[in-house]
């Protein structure tokens, strides 16, 4: 079965430019607003509930979530994708974790969950 190709491209492609920006915080975003400012919000929002609150889990899944999202999403950010590379940077950050490549993806797609939690609830964000 094939995926939907626009749920997966627009998390994506949100890290990435939150990256290429040099991971603004949630004021410098508002303060150059922009068409992509409510996206990078996401972002911010996913990065601030993973890694400031210690009551979601004690066992450091959010902080696995984090190290993924960022060995693969946010290397080389200002450069296109090529073929299979998020592939790579999986297996990568697999072996740098000590974990399969099954919970790498495990552990974006749960990004990718919050970060749409995050875009899809348009009364937290400025409209612009």
């Amino acid at each position: 079965m094939r995926k939907r190709k626009e749920r997966i491209d627009r998390p994506t492609e949100a890290f990435r430019r939150w990256a290429r920006a040099g991971c603004p915080s949630a004021e410098e975003i508002q303060s150059r607003g922009g068409p992509w400012a409510r996206d990078m919000l996401a972002c911010v929002a996913v990065f601030d509930v993973l890694g400031n609150n210690p009551h979601r889990r004690a066992n450091g899944t959010d902080a696995d979530v984090m190290r993924a999202v960022r060995g693969v999403y946010m290397i080389d950010a200002g450069r296109p994708l090529r073929r299979r590379e998020i592939t790579g940077r999986v297996r990568s950050v697999a072996a740098q974790c000590f974990v399969s490549e099954r919970t790498v993806f495990a552990w974006l797609a749960k990004a990718r969950r919050m970060w749409e939690g995050f875009a899809s609830n348009t009364e937290d964000f400025p409209q612009t």
